[in-house]
């Protein structure tokens, strides 16, 4: 599969250490100090049976140990019902402002009059990133935000950090530093992956701690190639923290349904990702290379260890 980069993501994005410490990623989580560290995170939990049922099932084979819910979507009730039979399971919030699909969509959930910039006139959010960075004001996105978090402990969810659909909240310094002041706020992790600008870098601490590296297939292929790209990379792991991130769905009429007039990110695509996640081969080279997985609620407990 060839990697694609966009202006924002990229197959493999690497990002620089925010500064020079003591201890390594590692370290502070309690492993020696070059250890490669992985988490694999399945995103979307909720937009969909599909999506759900094949993220449990990974989740409770062990195939993927996280995963994050968007909160505004038709299936989050699934979500939060299994996080409360798995109260162990590493679930956060997918922050979600844009609703990506053509036929199907959703709105947010702070009330509509008070964040009217998030919106387009038929009252769903924004299909591209773009028009919503373009629109956007930060005070009605942190009311957005604010919603979501809120929802998600008001019904009984804890989540382990906090994320970001189609990194909307990753694209300028005013929404980064909203988003991670709220993120610290419930002390809670957030992950980022993107351009590190200084003035992005001027809002992490020393105590921060975010994936060194975020993998994500971006373009479509066969098995063979899907199987290839996601085992290339484990073989090629760095030392520190790493993030793959993967999206888990069957390929069945509802999830079709769902992504039609897509061909990628779509239900031939969330079937692989699961196909591959799940698979013995993939299994194989996380022992074969010494890789150390670890979650984002391990990562939760470095950074805000009770006292």
């Amino acid at each position: 599969m060839r990697q694609i980069v966009y202006p924002i993501l990229a197959s493999i994005l690497a990002v620089s250490s925010v500064s020079a410490q003591t201890r390594t990623v590692a370290e502070r989580l309690g492993h020696p100090k070059n250890s490669k560290l992985l988490i694999l995170h399945a995103d979307d939990l909720g937009v969909a049976h599909s999506e759900n049922a094949a993220s449990f099932d990974a989740l409770d084979k062990g195939a993927i140990n996280s995963a994050s819910v968007m909160m505004p979507t038709p299936w989050v009730t699934e979500v939060i019902e299994y996080a409360k039979k798995n109260p162990n399971a590493d679930i956060g919030v997918h922050l979600t402002f844009t609703s990506e699909w053509k036929a199907y969509r959703w709105g947010g959930l702070a009330p509509r009059d008070q964040v009217p910039s998030l919106y387009d006139p038929d009252g769903t959010l924004p299909q591209l990133t773009k028009t919503f960075v373009a629109r956007a004001k930060v005070d009605e996105v942190e009311k957005e935000l604010r919603a979501q978090v809120s929802l998600a402990y008001a019904v009984g969810l804890r989540p382990t950090h906090l994320d970001s659909h189609m990194t909307a909240l990753f694209t300028t310094p005013e929404l980064f530093r909203m988003y991670v002041g709220v993120a610290r706020e419930y002390k809670l992790p957030f992950t980022f992956y993107g351009t590190r600008t200084p003035a992005i870098r001027a809002v992490l601490t020393e105590n921060d701690i975010v994936p060194s590296a975020v993998i994500m297939a971006e373009e479509a292929g066969s098995r063979e190639q899907w199987m290839r790209f996601y085992l290339d990379a484990i073989r090629n792991l760095k030392p520190g923290l790493t993030e793959i991130l993967v999206h888990l769905g069957y390929d069945d009429a509802e999830l079709r349904a769902v992504t039609a007039g897509y061909d990628i990110f779509e239900a031939k695509w969330r079937q692989r990702d699961y196909d591959v996640m799940t698979s013995p081969e993939f299994q194989k080279a996380l022992k074969d290379n010494d890789v150390v997985l670890v979650t984002w609620r391990d990562i939760q407990k470095a950074m805000y260890p009770t006292p």
